[in-house]
């Protein structure tokens, strides 16, 4: 790692575990309200930790115009990502979730880079991707997996976001010669709720408010500081780094996911989770090294 980037670093790494942890909050906030009745509202309490960012940061709000057309197709992907992880930790269980999609998306995105940007491969960034990737075996422990049960489980809304999000990851990073990622950020939400007003309509716009602190406890985490500053600061590390290292982060959630899903929901925890999250934290550092 570039000692120059250790701030940076930083950041992700607090972002990865804010995005961990926002599993089983997700997972309680499901308890509460169907997916399609809060995506709209998880947008909103994002852009407005947007705005409230870079009125503090006096970051001055860019339409973008050479990039629109990477911003809206960031923004579509990211609607129909928040469903599938939504919908996922609803009926599934939400550090199952957390290992998925952090584990399989950097691999998509890993692809993508090399096909979309000409990017050649490191051995050692292989490795790290190798690696991560057999530590989500470890933590998904993925040989007791029964694929009859795939969709049942919510697993299949879990490798659905996966490969969503590597879109997104991509857009981010296409968009970035010309937006700041806090600015990229804002506009990815605001045209994201847009789209899933019509998508995703609300019966009652007002029966989120008849809910009690946990929900809301729980909402704000997975909205204000998942979503509104974990995400942005994927989006800084996206812009700067590049896609293929700020996805190699994930490899954080998992262990984060799994854990606060054992102390919050007692979801089991085995030695295959601590080892799977050894692994993946090596594969971060390898890919990063």
């Amino acid at each position: 790692m570039k000692i120059k980037n250790i701030h940076l670093y930083l950041v992700m790494v607090a972002g990865m575990i804010s995005w961990g942890v926002s599993w089983p909050a997700a997972k309680v906030v499901g308890r509460y309200g169907d997916p399609s009745d809060l995506i709209v509202w998880r947008f909103v309490l994002a852009i407005l930790t947007m705005l409230i960012i870079m009125k503090s940061l006096k970051i001055q709000l860019k339409f973008p115009q050479k990039s629109l057309r990477h911003v809206v197709a960031a923004s579509v992907l990211i609607v129909f990502y928040n469903f599938n992880y939504l919908k996922g930790t609803q009926i599934g269980l939400s550090g199952i979730g957390g290992v998925i999609v952090p584990t399989i998306s950097p691999l998509f995105t890993y692809v993508l880079t090399i096909l979309l940007f000409k990017k050649q491969s490191r051995i050692k960034e292989v490795v790290g991707l190798i690696v991560g990737f057999f530590g989500g075996i470890l933590l998904t422990r993925a040989w007791e997996i029964n694929l009859e049960n795939i969709v049942s489980s919510g697993n299949l809304y879990f490798l659905l976001g996966a490969i969503l999000w590597s879109g997104v990851t991509i857009f981010a990073q296409k968009a970035n010669k010309e937006l700041h990622p806090i600015n990229f950020s804002f506009w990815v939400y605001g045209i994201g709720m847009l789209i899933a007003l019509p998508i995703f309509p609300l019966e009652s716009a007002t029966a989120i408010f008849q809910y009690d602190f946990l929900f809301w406890f729980n909402f704000i985490l997975i909205s204000v500081i998942a979503l509104g500053l974990g995400t942005t600061a994927y989006f800084i590390t996206t812009m700067r780094l590049g896609s293929d290292k700020a996805s190699s982060f994930m490899f954080i959630v998992p262990f984060s996911a799994v854990l606060s899903a054992s102390i919050f929901l007692g979801e089991s925890i085995a030695y295959s989770t601590i080892i799977g999250g050894l692994f993946s934290t090596s594969a971060v550092y390898l890919i990063n090294k």
